[in-house]
């Protein structure tokens, strides 16, 4: 192939992979097809990309501090593979789990040479816009612009599920990004405090309290930060803002408060713990954790759990631990946990590192990953791991990638 036309191939396979990426978001409100796409797709074009290009980017790859931590957390889920062996779900379900890890290599490479991060917030942005149109179509005429009905956006799986998880993140992040970034023009601070808002009103609706909680400690952290970080500039505003959300959540989920759901998890973790305590170095297996579990609740050795109220709870049958730390102790061991802290953390030091920008807004990702991860959201499911690769991927991407302090760039 001629030498011009393989960089011409390279520089429409780099477009190809950050239009495909900042389709994340959208392709989770659409559902599995939607954002498996996206995702899927990045990889194998990244791939192809380089072999145009004659370059070999891992090399450099390798330097970037998110790299290894993120290539060791797939090895441990191979390791504890090949050492349980497939579960019900087949061996592919585990190994596939590459395809995350691929995204981000690819999207830091590629931000390397064109701005990834403006592509992903115009996307997440979009994506926040896209969930709210397709809610109020739900509720307007009965279903969203694919067809599916009311149902899926009421309840806590489906549709509900990712969005209150993207609504969560957005929440924080479009908030925290408005108030904290000076250089932004007052339109442009309106403009994402308003996707802010509509994104926490997203969650609001789902009626999914882990990510309500969760939205509100991103929202109140990066206001805790504004206030120590500014003094008094502002303090009224962030006041404001803080009340108004505390009030209206209590005013809304008045009636929402049932702690049968958290006495059904005290089950949950105690089965995890034990299957982990059985486990300890490489845990069960993420395909296998379903089996194990039900294997371990039918085994009698977890006694069931007896509330306050006299009511029993033990659940014979869970798809995960409903907790972050358990579901990476149960299925991937102590190497599993290891592995995703030594990530999480050095995600965190890139924040602080160099806040500016965009990044202002990702003060709060930290936060609702922890919160949601108390009681909630399956870290090892599909469009969990996709949203926390896109979201790993603004973390790490070259500061300067966003070009402008705006959105418009």
């Amino acid at each position: 192939m001629h030498t011009d036309r393989r960089r011409i191939w390279a520089q429409r396979l780099d477009k190809f992979c950050v239009l495909a990426a900042s389709l994340v978001p959208a392709g989770l409100v659409i559902g599995n097809i939607g954002f498996e796409a996206a995702i899927g797709l990045v990889g194998p074009a990244w791939i192809v990309r380089c072999a145009a290009a004659k370059k070999n980017p891992l090399r450099k790859l390798v330097r970037h501090p998110l790299a290894i931590p993120w290539g060791v957390w797939f090895l441990c889920i191979v390791a504890s593979l090949l050492v349980n062996g497939p579960g019900s779900k087949g061996w592919a379900h585990d190994v596939v789990f590459i395809r995350y890890f691929l995204f981000g290599l690819a999207l830091l490479d590629i931000s390397q040479r064109l701005p990834v991060a403006r592509y992903l917030l115009y996307g997440l942005a979009g994506g926040v816009v896209w969930a709210a149109l397709n809610t109020l179509s739900v509720y307007l005429v009965g279903a969203d612009f694919l067809g599916k009905p009311l149902i899926r956006y009421t309840g806590k799986l489906k549709e509900a599920a990712r969005i209150s998880g993207l609504s969560a993140y957005a929440a924080g992040f479009f908030i925290g990004w408005g108030i904290l970034d000076d250089r932004l023009t007052g339109r442009h601070k309106a403009l994402l405090l308003l996707i802010g808002l509509i994104a926490f009103t997203q969650v609001l609706q789902t009626h999914v309290r882990t990510a309500i909680l969760a939205a509100a400690a991103g929202i109140f952290f990066t206001t805790a930060f504004f206030i120590w970080k500014r003094k008094s500039r502002g303090f009224f505003l962030t006041m404001v803002l803080m009340v108004i959300f505390a009030v209206g959540a209590m005013i809304y989920y008045r009636d929402m408060i049932n702690l049968d759901s958290m006495y059904d998890r005290i089950y949950f973790w105690r089965v995890a713990w034990r299957m982990w305590l059985d486990h300890p170095v490489f845990g069960v297996g993420i395909s296998s954790f379903q089996d194990a579990y039900k294997e371990m609740a039918a085994s009698g050795v977890i006694q069931e759990y007896v509330a306050p109220t006299g009511v029993v709870f033990s659940a014979a049958e869970q798809t995960h631990a409903h907790s972050l730390i358990l579901m990476l102790l149960s299925s991937t061991g102590l190497m599993g946990l290891a592995a995703f802290t030594w990530l999480f953390v050095t995600a965190v030091l890139l924040i602080f590192r160099n806040l500016k920008s965009f990044r202002y807004g990702l003060l709060s990702w930290p936060v609702v990953l922890f919160v949601i991860g108390l009681t909630g959201f399956n870290i090892y499911h599909s469009w969990y791991q996709a949203l926390l690769a896109f979201m790993l991927v603004l973390v790490g991407v070259a500061d300067d990638s966003a070009r402008r302090p705006s959105m418009a760039g």
